[in-house]
């Protein structure tokens, strides 16, 4: 009973006090809402960034877990590792051994093998296309499209002519400029045009021979694959949504392209042009008129206007001339003076004219470099070091579900595993046995280095006794290296699941039944691998990720470390004013003392006024901090940049908070209180009842 009375008794003066010295409270207890409203709104937002990492990254590429080469010279950094170059995580050699050991961990759902790699594919240029259809016009004796083609290859000429003469400028040896100026000069004079009428295959081959190979746009465009089970690649990775296209068909070979890259690396340059001007406008909010940027792009769409007119034939370049006349009535010129001035939008009538270009213009021009249903050659370099090609068939178009306009969940598109082995220089049994045929039909034999000058030029030599005909020991090599390096014809055209699975990967990903298991899961794959013998290593999709990981753990540590750097100005605040406060009312103190109040009653005192303070302070700022979150979740904060979209797994980030996030902060905050205010509390303790006395004389 004296214990509970006693009680009462210190929270009535507890909570008097927090009204009598309301200038001090106020300070500290605006101090404590706004640690409390930070450590519920800074962990509320990163666990939800990171929730959202997690479902852009598992869900997309890496899976839970990613094994690869135990012995690898790099580390496995599937968005790379912040180096030149191709990371060399060494080979998975066998992946059926893989799969069977790692599908027998209890909680693993499927392992998907990968290869991640990166090649480039040419397309014809405007101007091959261009020498094409006059080669068929004048087959045809249609003297409209001959005439029509000339003017476009003439201007063609002419924009060679203005690239080489600024080359020339900054060149060493101009004369070979000079050689090749005069080529364009002879190939644009009327002279020319009328002798290529009276001999057109003369004429036609200059123009492949002498104009063609001066076009830098037959350089290849980079493509970074990943090779993959596809079938299992769409079943298991959730997030992969089909967009055009088709899927490719099981045990076929053939391409997925990534939908970003498609429509942002591969588009036609003008109708990017107008995706980005659209975005910015009414995305973005932003104007032609007010934004200088948007200016600029206008302005590099409008000298791009060749991009429209080049891909035009007579019939389509006339139908458009009349419907640009009747669009714009005013605006005089040829064809290619009404589309610069088309191209030349503003506020007032972009929205017309952006439609106008999707109706009208976009279905008369190629919009990417290829299309779907498309056959493109890829070259990569095999890992020996020789080129290699193969033809590969473009079935379809996908994106990540929410990360259509992520640039990087668009780095990469899809291929067959077995065409990546094949780029990737992998030695079929087909082909060993194919190259020891021709060993054998050659006579060539495996000889050690030291050996190597005995073998070629010493007496009693097997090799050097082996009569060779002329030319025979090249055509050998170079038979010996065809093989090796062979293009279509030595790709299998069928496989089926044993054939994907019997082979080579670089790594592969582990999807989880139940990610909430992973540190578990990791330690019992960890386990397998080792039962099995297979020279592997494990890596969560954090470190699997390379920089893009690498940034969310940082962005962790920062998050905290400001945390933690706030509590710790928090308490050193607290407990400056709280010192001041206890010296002010050292009379206060000292005349409890004097009427018989114990040290440990002031000690309990000035805590429990901290404590009220806290609960309160604590109840207010958690209370904003939760409803700044969920306002937050709400209306969602957009994206500022693509690399946001991956972060925040869509457009939008859509913050959760949770009781757990509201409790931590509101314990925390008590605890630091109780922190600043002990030193404070303790020195009250020390104050003598002769203060109070003193304080009266």
């Amino acid at each position: 009973m004296r214990g509970l009375a006693r009680l009462r008794i210190l929270l009535r003066m507890a909570w008097r006090n927090l009204f009598t010295h309301k200038a001090k409270n106020i300070v500290v207890g605006l101090l404590m809402t706004f640690a409390t409203f930070l450590v519920v709104v800074g962990p509320a937002l990163f666990d939800s960034i990171n929730a959202g990492m997690t479902k852009s990254v598992t869900g997309s590429i890496a899976g839970h877990l990613q094994v690869y080469d135990a012995n690898a010279r790099d580390e496995l950094a599937l968005f790379g590792g912040g180096l030149m170059g191709a990371p060399d995580i060494g080979t998975i050699p066998d992946f059926s051994k893989v799969k069977a050991a790692l599908l027998a961990v209890d909680n693993v759902d499927a392992v998907v093998p990968m290869g991640v790699d990166g090649a480039e594919f040419f397309t014809t240029t405007e101007l091959d296309a261009a020498i094409e259809s006059l080669r068929k016009a004048l087959d045809a004796r249609d003297d409209a499209s001959v005439e029509r083609m000339e003017h476009k290859i003439r201007a063609m000429g002419a924009l060679l002519t203005e690239e080489y003469e600024n080359r020339r400028k900054v060149a060493k040896n101009k004369a070979e400029i000079d050689e090749q100026l005069a080529d364009i000069a002879r190939i644009r004079a009327d002279a020319f045009w009328a002798e290529l009428r009276r001999d057109p295959v003369a004429g036609t081959t200059a123009l492949d021979t002498e104009l063609a190979p001066l076009v830098d746009e037959n350089q290849g465009y980079g493509l970074n694959y990943i090779g993959t089970d596809i079938d299992a690649f769409v079943k298991h990775f959730d997030r992969f949504e089909l967009v055009h296209g088709e899927l490719v068909p099981s045990g076929t070979h053939g391409l997925l392209v990534n939908q970003h890259f498609y429509d942002q690396v591969l588009k036609n340059r003008v109708a990017r042009m107008f995706d980005d001007l659209d975005e910015e406008l009414h995305r973005k909010g932003k104007t032609i008129a007010g934004d200088v940027v948007v200016q600029n792009l206008v302005k590099q769409m409008v000298r791009q206007y060749r991009r429209v007119t080049f891909q035009l034939e007579p019939e389509q370049a006339a139908a458009l001339e009349g419907e640009l006349r009747t669009l714009m009535p005013a605006q005089r010129g040829n064809l290619d003076a009404l589309v610069q001035a088309f191209l030349e939008v503003d506020d007032a009538n972009f929205d017309a004219r952006y439609a106008f270009f999707q109706t009208a213009i976009a279905p008369r021009i190629q919009l990417h470099l290829f299309d779907i249903g498309d056959t493109i050659t890829i070259r990569a370099f095999t890992r020996s070091g020789y080129p290699k090609s193969v033809n590969l068939k473009v079935y379809g178009t996908f994106s990540f579900r929410g990360l259509e306009e992520s640039a990087l969940a668009g780095a990469f598109s899809l291929m067959d595993l077995m065409t990546f082995r094949d780029l990737y220089g992998q030695m079929t049994d087909e082909k060993r046995a194919e190259l020891a045929a021709i060993k054998e039909e050659v006579g060539l034999a495996d000889v050690r280095a030291e050996d190597a000058e005995d073998a070629m030029f010493g007496e009693g030599s097997d090799v050097a006794a082996t009569p060779v005909a002329a030319g025979q020991g090249f055509d050998a090599i170079a038979s010996l290296r065809a093989a090796a390096e062979r293009g279509d014809d030595a790709v299998v055209e069928r496989f089926d699941q044993d054939d994907i699975d019997r082979g080579l990967a670089l790594n592969a990903a582990i999807i989880l039944k139940d990610a909430s298991r992973l540190e578990e899961s990791k330690a019992a794959i960890e386990r397998a691998i080792a039962d099995a013998g297979l020279q592997l290593q494990t890596v969560d999709w954090y470190a699997a990720t390379g920089m893009v990981g690498q940034f969310v753990r940082l962005a962790s540590m920062v998050l905290y470390i400001f945390i933690i750097i706030i509590l710790i100005v928090a308490i050193i605040i607290m407990n400056n004013t709280m010192v001041m406060a206890t010296f002010e009312r050292a009379t206060e103190i000292g005349t409890m003392r004097a009427i018989g109040s114990r040290r440990g009653f002031v000690l309990n005192l000035f805590l429990l006024e901290t404590l009220m303070l806290g609960a309160v302070s604590g109840v207010l700022g958690a209370a904003l901090g939760f409803g700044l979150v969920t306002l937050m979740g709400s209306q969602g904060i957009p994206a500022p940049s693509d690399a946001f979209i991956f972060l925040f797994s869509g457009p939008s980030l859509y913050p959760t908070v949770t009781a757990s996030h509201v409790m931590a902060a509101f314990v925390l905050i008590l605890v630091v209180s109780l922190v600043a205010t002990f030193y404070p509390a303790y020195l009250a303790t020390r104050i003598q009842p002769v203060v109070a006395m003193q304080a009266r004389e």
